[in-house]
């Protein structure tokens, strides 16, 4: 990932105890990752990061909205998140990811660009299904035009393909006992 200089926290001259950092994340965030699912959003991202002597501790808050697409009618829509993580960082001899939640960087650091870690957490915050009528029970939001075809091509299958008159003679039966 590019590194994006307002997504670096400076550790050089940092004094030991609890830090915190802000940022705002926004579509030109999403615009500089080529591979980003995401095109757009906004999400606040707190950082509050504890420098002990051989480790940081940092806690990621976030709250917003990135625009997503309905799995059921493909209209957008802006998906709220809002999550909690915590990345440890230990000093070592050069990069290393151990772990999911566990980062070596070199003694020598001077900053640590969190950017990839946000765009992975905003990722992670995501739910995997998304239907936002089924959860808000607002249908105005619906692509109208797409559900008439999928409603209709689910029609015309049963009416085409003699299985499904089989089995909805079978799932009749099985409703009358």
């Amino acid at each position: 990932m590019e590194k994006f200089n307002p997504f670096k926290v400076r550790l050089s001259g940092l004094k030991l105890g609890k830090h915190s950092f802000e940022f705002e994340v926004d579509d030109s965030f999403f615009e500089k990752l080529d591979y980003s699912p995401i095109r757009s959003g906004d999400v606040k991202v707190n950082v509050q990061l504890e420098k002990k002597p051989s480790l940081l501790n940092l806690d990621f808050k976030l709250n917003g909205w990135v625009m997503a697409e309905c799995d059921r009618c493909t209209a957008g829509f802006k998906q709220p998140i809002t999550g909690e993580f915590r990345i440890f960082v230990k000093y070592g001899d050069s990069y290393d990811e151990p772990s999911e939640d566990l980062i070596v960087i070199p003694q020598d650091a001077h900053e640590l660009d969190v950017s990839q870690m946000i765009y992975e957490f905003i990722g992670l915050s995501v739910p995997l299904r998304k239907i936002p009528c089924e959860d808000s029970g607002d249908t105005s939001i619906c692509d109208k035009d797409v559900l008439k075809v999928l409603e209709d091509s689910a029609t015309e299958g049963e009416n085409r393909n003699p299985m499904w008159a089989a089995l909805n003679g079978f799932k009749d039966q099985l409703n009358k006992n």
